[in-house]
């Protein structure tokens, strides 16, 4: 079903100017015009669908059909395209059932389009209008061939996933291949995913989680999945040192899917190759550290604080900074002298170098902390036992 109206207004403003009802087999079963009782022109609405005020002048009222249309739709399930829209022109319980067919075409659809028009979603159902869309009759044919042909087909191509599974490895710098671990998949995006696909992965420094997205959905509504920096140091390593990491899926076995970790430095970042072969240390700390900034502002875990506690001892290092006329930055800059590592996992020589080679002195967190004398705001001990824990997976500083 579909109908034509004098405006979008659903609280009796606005008035049906045409309906028309096919059957499921693509009979017509009523197509015919409306005469507005309240409404004398709907110029808006005229320039989408052409219904003038001429066209309607002899054509029924809408109480007068309400009773035609009760017949031709007793006992049966209704399917309207929007139908929150059309069936808001219907007194309450007007019908026995009704399905929104551009509600399920948005659950199947992989393009994640919340309002997908109508004639988007015919035409890439195979639909030939053989009329003007914005008319009754076209759009219910049209309605018709979504919900029979092209939201079945969707269904087929990206079949739903019950007990989702993902599977992947990433390969450490020692050749070992470690299991990534999952927090929580997100079955209703994941079937969207097809072979060859490459999903990306998703965090910020001060963020403990890695989402990742499904192909063209970065950020919005595609994750497929998400998983911890504290559960998996390796792949938070290897981001926080600058590497495009994408997932790319090899095989889908029912509801398990395998991927592989696709990793490659990013064009962005020097790579190891150009840094000097000689083992670079922390600088060491003078009053250029009272302008400077926090980098690598990811790995919080349980095991070393809190992001509270980090924000109190990062707000107090702002106020010392400024007391003695330098500055704390929020984020990289150019007047900036000291960077200041505080992710676990970035605690390498490579991260440092590339610091230094960027023109700034480098130092961890907890020297930092010792320096601002903020040991009582931060367990510095525990830190850098956390740090040392990792050094069978990075090559960390002692």
């Amino acid at each position: 079903m579909d109908t034509e109206t004098t405006g979008l207004n659903q609280n009796g403003t606005d008035e049906v100017l045409e309906i028309a009802i096919v059957s499921d087999d693509g009979r017509t079963l009523l197509n015919t015009l409306v005469r507005p009782l309240k409404n004398s022109v709907w110029s808006q609405a005229q320039a989408i669908h052409g219904i003038s005020p001429k066209d309607v002048e002899n054509a029924p009222t809408w109480d007068s059909l309400l009773p035609k249309v009760a017949e031709i739709c007793a006992g049966k399930t209704i399917v309207v395209y929007n139908a929150p829209f059309d069936t808001s022109f219907f007194p309450g319980g007007f019908f026995t059932s009704v399905v929104c067919a551009m509600r399920r075409y948005t659950e199947v659809c992989p393009d994640g389009t919340m309002w997908t028009k109508l004639s988007d979603a015919a035409t890439a159902s195979g639909y030939a209008p053989t009329g003007n869309y914005h008319r009754a009759l076209s759009d219910a044919l049209a309605c018709r061939h979504i919900w029979k042909f092209g939201i079945p087909a969707l269904e087929k191509n990206y079949p739903p996933i019950i007990n989702s599974r993902i599977a992947a490895k990433i390969i450490a710098e020692t050749g070992e291949h470690i299991p990534l671990v999952f927090n929580n998949v997100f079955a209703e995006q994941l079937r969207f995913v097809t072979a060859n696909d490459r999903c990306k992965f998703w965090t910020k420094d001060d963020r403990q989680e890695i989402n990742i997205y499904r192909p063209g959905t970065l950020g919005g509504k595609g994750k497929i999945a998400y998983l911890t920096k504290a559960e998996n140091p390796e792949l938070a390593r290897q981001l926080a040192a600058g590497f495009e990491i994408d997932l790319l899926l090899r095989e889908r076995d029912g509801d398990t899917l395998r991927f592989e970790v696709v990793t490659k430095p990013n064009r962005k970042t020097p790579t190891v190759m150009t840094l000097p072969a000689t083992t670079k240390t922390y600088s060491e700390i003078d009053n250029d550290i009272y302008q400077c900034f926090i980098a690598h502002r990811s790995g919080m875990s349980n095991v070393i604080g809190s992001w509270e506690d980090f924000q109190t001892v990062e707000n107090e290092m702002a106020l010392i900074c400024k007391e003695k006329g330098g500055r704390y930055y929020k984020s990289k800059a150019k007047g900036a002298k000291f960077a200041i590592i505080f992710s676990p996992y970035a605690q390498t020589a490579n991260d440092v170098l590339r610091l230094q080679q960027e023109g700034y002195k480098v130092t961890s967190f907890d020297r930092a902390v010792a320096f601002f004398q903020l040991q009582s705001m931060w367990d510095c001990q525990q830190y850098v036992d956390h740090v040392k824990s990792l050094n069978s997976n990075i090559n960390t500083f002692g």
